[in-house]
C-alpha cells in the first residue's frame, strides 16, 4: 500500500518487528534517521555514528530501534539501502522517520527530494508493506517522512511529507536538537584518539595552528613581552608535518626550507604560508586533499619555535583538524613546561576509509630527534626561510 498524500494513514496492527528501509540509486548521500519523544519525557535519535554522538541504537533495550549503517557515503550512485528495525512502539509519545540529505546539508544548500529516486518502505513481520515516496518539490535538506502513532489496540503510520532546512528541522522535531553536521572533539590526554570517517572523497582536511596573539594588551607590554621575559621580539611558531605514502615515499612539509608541498599531486598536502609575526588571525594552515587520502599512510603534525623562547604554556597554542561533515578535532598544548623547541602534536593514520587522529604532544631537540622517535628515516640538513 502506498501512502501518497500528506496525512494518509494506515494501521499496521501488532508486530514483533518492523523494518523501515530508505532506498535510492541517485548520486547523493541520504541518511535514514529516527527521532522520538518517549512517554517519560526522554528525547533522542537513532542515526549514523559517522555523526558526532550518533548511535546505531539497540534492539534489546530502549529505544528498541537499530540502524543498519551508513550507505551512499560520498554521494555514490548505486543500489543504496539503509534499514531501521523497530521492535516496539509502546514507549513512544512521538516517533518520526526522517531522511537527511547530507550532500546538501553539509554544503548549506537546499535541493528538492523529487530530483532523487528515493522512497521509504515499511514492512512488518506479518508481511504488511507500506511505501512513501520522497517526491516533494519543496526545497530543503531534511524530509520528515512519516510518524508512528501508538494506539490502545493497534498502531498506525501517518505520511508526514514535510521538507525543511536543517536548522528548522533541529528545532521542530523532538530529539533532533543534538544532531550536528560537525562539532568539536577535544583530545585531552596523550594517547587519546578519535577516528574520523570522511563522508566524501572530495574536498579537504584543514589543519590549523593558532596561538595567543595578545590582542588584549599593547604588544610591547602584552603577550609577546610576557612570553619573552620582557623583550619586544615575538615568537615565531611554525606548523609542519612528516608524511609517509602507501608506496613508501616519505618527506616533510614546512615553511623552513620552503617545502610547501602540493595539493593536486603527491603528497596531496599543501602548506598555505608562513605567519612570521604571529599577527595572522587564522594562524598557519595546511590542507590535505581528500581525493588523495588513500595514497597517504600517516601524517605527523608538528610545530616548532623558529624564533623566540620555548615558553609553550604562554602561547595557548592549539591545533585543530577539520574534515567536512565530521567533528572538529582539537589538540591543545595546555600548560606545557619544556625547554625544547620542537613538539610532535598529533598523528593522522589513514586506513580503510578512516583517519585516526591521536594526540602525541611529545617534545624533542629538533626534527632529527622527532624523526628517530617515530621511525621516519629521513635525512636532515640545516634549512632557512630566507
Amino acid at each position: 500500500m502506498e501512502l501518497k498524500q500528506k496525512g494518509a494513514k494506515a494501521d499496521i496492527g501488532a508486530f514483533k518487528q518492523l523494518k523501515v528501509s530508505l532506498v535510492w540509486t541517485s548520486a547523493v548521500d541520504l541518511d535514514l534517521m529516527a527521532f522520538y519523544k518517549a512517554k517519560d519525557g526522554r528525547a533522542g535519535g537513532v542515526y549514523s555514528d559517522n555523526y558526532a554522538g550518533g548511535t546505531l541504537g539497540d534492539l534489546n533495550q530502549f529505544p528498541f530501534i537499530q540502524l543498519s549503517g551508513d550507505e551512499g557515503v560520498g554521494g555514490k550512485a548505486g543500489d543504496n539501502r539503509e534499514e531501521l528495525r523497530i521492535m516496539k512502539l509502546d514507549d513512544f509519545e512521538e516517533l518520526y522517520i526522517c531522511a537527511l540529505n547530507f550532500t546538501d546539508a553539509s554544503s548549506g544548500t537546499d535541493n528538492v527530494f523529487a530530483k532523487y529516486d528515493a522512497r521509504v518502505e515499511i514492512v512488518s513481520d506479518r508481511g504488511e508493506k507500506h511505501t512513501v515516496a520522497l517526491d516533494s518539490k519543496d526545497p530543503g535538506s531534511v524530509a520528515v517522512i512519516c510518524k508512528f502513532v501508538g494506539g490502545f489496540i493497534t498502531n498506525s503510520i501517518v505520511n508526514n511529507s514535510e521538507v525543511m532546512n536543517f536548522e528548522h528541522f533541529r528545532t521542530r522535531i523532538p530529539g533532533a536538537s543534538e544532531l550536528r553536521l560537525a562539532s568539536k572533539i577535544t583530545l585531552k590526554s596523550k594517547g587519546d584518539s578519535y577516528a574520523l570517517k570522511p563522508k566524501a572523497e572530495r574536498g579537504e582536511i584543514l589543519v590549523n595552528l593558532n596561538w595567543n596573539q595578545g590582542t588584549q594588551q599593547p604588544q610591547q607590554q602584552g603577550f609577546f613581552s610576557k612570553l619573552l621575559g620582557g623583550g619586544s621580539k615575538g615568537v615565531d611558531l611554525d606548523l609542519g608535518c612528516l608524511f609517509e605514502m602507501q608506496d613508501g615515499g616519505k618527506g616533510s612539509i614546512q615553511p623552513l626550507g620552503k617545502a610547501f608541498g602540493a595539493f593536486d599531486s603527491p603528497p596531496y598536502v599543501l602548506h598555505l604560508g608562513d605567519d612570521r609575526t604571529g599577527t595572522s588571525a587564522t594562524g598557519e594552515n595546511m590542507k590535505i586533499n581528500l581525493a588523495g587520502i588513500h595514497a597517504l599512510k600517516r601524517v605527523l603534525i608538528y610545530t616548532y619555535i623558529y624564533e623566540g623562547a620555548a615558553k609553550w604554556g604562554s602561547t595557548d597554542a592549539a591545533v585543530t583538524v577539520k574534515v567536512p561533515g565530521q567533528p572538529v578535532i582539537e589538540v591543545a598544548m595546555g600548560s606545557q613546561q619544556d625547554s625544547r623547541t620542537f613538539c610532535a602534536i598529533a598523528m593522522l593514520e589513514c586506513k580503510a576509509g578512516e583517519i585516526k587522529v591521536t594526540k602525541l604532544v611529545t617534545f624533542h631537540n629538533g626534527h632529527r630527534e622527532c624523526d628517530q622517535t617515530y621511525n621516519w628515516g629521513l635525512r636532515w640538513v640545516a634549512g632557512s626561510k630566507d
